[in-house]
């Protein structure tokens, strides 16, 4: 996982959208707005950042983009990379949104389940309509990207696939990336995606 990801700007009948600046097969499933998101245990003075924006699916990441930056950390986007969360749940509620929450391991050196970093804690609320147009690709997606951890660069399903065959929930306002926008050229798009050297051992770690 890593603070303000690489972004692109997109340009539309006269509005400019901010969306992530993709990897080398990696491509958008879908975008959700109205989300509240909540992370915990970063490296700045109160160690925990909450706001409202826009939450990307991809075939590796969720990616959340702010609607305007944290003005005393500077934060207006995060990335979760897919095959480092663990312990994900969907919640619903009774006096409150449905959301999704669980932890993230530190794409970093000294991070994954034999690092030193430990997980991060994530909440996504869903302030705007149902979920079943989303839950069921990320959980998809989510297994993928853990089968696939030493070789996200060759992907067993063509995530349009599974985008174009999605179920399609009335209450679900996720918009579906049934193309992809305008890519960068190729000198422009972030490196691959790194993951700790140690990770592959089913989460040893344990707070202290």
């Amino acid at each position: 996982m890593a603070a303000n990801p690489a972004l692109s700007i997109v340009s539309h009948a006269g509005q400019t959208t901010q969306l992530p600046a993709l990897y080398a097969q990696e491509v958008i499933a879908l975008q959700r707005d109205g989300i509240d998101f909540s992370i915990n245990g970063l490296r700045h003075q109160s160690g925990k950042w909450s706001t409202r924006g826009v939450l990307y699916l991809t075939n590796l990441r969720l990616v959340f983009v702010a609607k305007q930056a944290d003005a005393a950390s500077g934060l207006v986007a995060f990335e979760l990379p897919l095959a480092y969360v663990r312990k994900d749940k969907f919640n619903q509620p009774i006096f409150a949104c449905n959301n999704l929450s669980g932890e993230c391991w530190p794409a970093a050196p000294g991070g994954g389940p034999q690092g030193n970093l430990p997980p991060h804690g994530f909440s996504l609320y869903f302030k705007e309509g149902g979920v079943g147009t989303f839950l069921p690709l990320y959980f998809s997606f989510v297994g993928i990207a853990r089968d696939n951890l030493h070789k996200v660069q060759q992907q067993p399903s063509a995530p349009q696939e599974l985008v174009a065959t999605a179920f399609v929930d009335p209450s679900d306002p996720s918009r579906l990336y049934l193309a992809q926008p305008s890519e960068p050229a190729a000198s422009e798009r972030p490196s691959a995606p790194k993951y700790a050297a140690n990770y592959g051992v089913d989460e040893p770690y344990e707070a202290m």
